[in-house]
């Protein structure tokens, strides 16, 4: 990975670009100051689908400024887990305080200040801005915030990544992809969880209902006022319901079909069936649309998909 040695610092960058070359600045670029001594860690990027990471090991304190760029991506961020070690990160006039197992979400289009003490393990994943973009719009002041490490949907999503870091070096990439989407699934529960609770009492039971609804009825056409009327609510307050979770219906409803035709499309026992087939049984019909959303959603075309899942599912049996 390509570093520069300056007068106040280290410049590293390509660590999560690994596609870097000498020279050529990157939106992962970051300058470490190393208190005069030569910058040394070892850095062991990985590709878990659209997410790069990385794991950084050091064994000298060091203090991490960002360089913000116009070239970072609006929306794109950054989660990183402390798997040794203690520090703190500042960002958004925040500052939260690091500790072994703490994971941490900030942005590289925005000014951070990151300071670990020597030695330690710390493992780093960007975030796409068209994986949760939208949720971090909605949900503000998660960044730099130990206050969401208490979510239950926090501890899952640390236990994950903690196994994910361990795991990294013996992954293959398609299963390093499906762990990627995971990962991004998670992160939207904690930004849900983080900004809108559970709709009380009668809510609740509601939406338990209207989800299992909508689960028995992918291959049909789902629209909000048929959903609705089957459940004996206005259009509107169904659409508030969802709103409350940080999600409208349509979108709950198209990441449902998807992660079904997924799984269909990864089964050997159905790799004679046509893959628009697959599509139309979870109501995907057009199948223009459903390859966009496909590619949108898991960063590769279905036959790609497919070709890739069942090559490999043939090569364990």
């Amino acid at each position: 990975m390509p570093i520069e040695r300056r007068q106040d610092g280290t410049l590293v960058y390509g660590y999560l670009d690994t596609a870097a070359e000498l020279g050529v600045r990157t939106s992962d670029a970051v300058l470490v100051r190393d208190q005069g001594r030569p910058y040394q860690a070892e850095m062991r990027p990985y590709r878990f689908g659209m997410l790069g990471a990385c794991e950084i090991t050091g064994d000298d304190p060091v203090r991490v400024h960002s360089l913000p760029s116009s070239s970072v991506p609006d929306g794109e961020h950054l989660i990183s887990l402390l798997r040794c070690g203690n520090g703190w990160l500042e960002q958004d006039g925040r500052r939260a305080s690091l500790s072994p197992g703490d994971f941490m979400l900030y942005s590289g289009r925005r000014p951070f200040r990151l300071e670990l003490d020597g030695p330690y393990r710390y493992f780093l994943m960007r975030i796409p801005a068209a994986a949760v973009d939208r949720l971090f719009g909605t949900v503000g002041g998660v960044t730099a915030n130990r206050e969401i490490l208490r979510l239950p949907s926090a501890r899952i999503l640390t236990a994950m990544l903690m196994e994910m870091a361990d795991q990294a070096p013996g992954l293959g990439p398609l299963t390093g992809r499906e762990l990627g989407q995971h990962v991004t699934a998670m992160l939207r529960t904690v930004l849900r969880e983080s900004s809108r609770p559970d709709p009380p009492g009668d809510g609740a039971a509601l939406l338990e209902r209207i989800l299992d609804h909508i689960d028995r009825h992918l291959g049909d056409e789902l629209l909000p006022g048929t959903i609705a009327a089957a459940h004996h609510v206005s259009p509107r307050y169904l659409h508030k319901l969802f709103e409350q979770q940080g999600q409208s219906i349509g979108e709950h409803v198209r990441r449902r079909r998807l992660e079904h035709i997924r799984q269909d499309l990864g089964d050997p026992a159905l790799a004679h069936v046509p893959v628009q087939a697959i599509a139309g049984r979870w109501g995907l019909k057009d199948p223009s649309h459903f390859s966009k959303l496909f590619r949108s959603e898991y960063g590769i075309s279905p036959r790609e998909f497919r070709r890739e899942a069942i090559s490999r599912t043939g090569a364990r049996v």
